[in-house]
């Protein structure tokens, strides 16, 4: 009796190492940029949806509306093409993503639309980072192609977010 358990831990213990070792060999670069675009993209969305409903400024607003229309365009790209290639997307946020997303849901007024676009310009300077190592680093050819093709927009929006971040206090003087 006692041999028939030790065989059956072993075996469980067995599949669970065999289990962890296939992940590890999954885990290509190319799956953890599909990962990490499709966390950064959904938080896009997310942020983008806040943004239009509790943003003061209409530029604000406006900025939201295009990173939901823009950015669930190119999560329906990515899952796409992550499907055809049997890579997981995640459904959810990160821990992470999901912790930046509470911080600026907390916010309201002027100081909501001054850290929606500073998450924006921090958001985008890491995607774009993020898409490069990609077009660069690769493996995968159509991930590759993919990711390049993105770049310009993004840098598009990278441009537009810096353009609209307030560069000084509300009611200063500017002298």
């Amino acid at each position: 009796m006692m041999k028939a358990v030790l065989l059956l831990i072993t075996c469980v213990l067995f599949s669970a190492v065999l289990a962890f070792s296939d992940r590890l060999e999954r885990d290509s670069p190319d799956e953890k940029f599909v990962l990490a675009a499709a966390d950064g993209g959904m938080l896009e969305v997310m942020l983008g949806k806040l943004a239009t409903k509790r943003a003061t400024s209409a530029e604000c607003k406006a900025f939201g509306k295009m990173m939901v229309d823009d950015h669930t365009k190119v999560n329906d790209e990515l899952k796409a093409l992550a499907g055809k290639k049997q890579v997981m997307v995640p459904t959810k946020l990160s821990n992470v993503k999901q912790q930046m997303y509470d911080s600026l849901a907390a916010q309201s007024g002027e100081q909501f639309d001054m850290l929606y676009m500073n998450m924006m310009i921090a958001s985008h300077e890491e995607t774009i980072g993020l898409f490069q190592t990609e077009s660069n680093d690769g493996q995968d050819p159509d991930f590759k192609k993919w990711a390049d093709t993105k770049i310009p927009a993004l840098k598009h929006h990278l441009e537009k977010a810096k353009a609209l971040f307030p560069t000084k206090p509300a009611g200063s003087s500017g002298k």
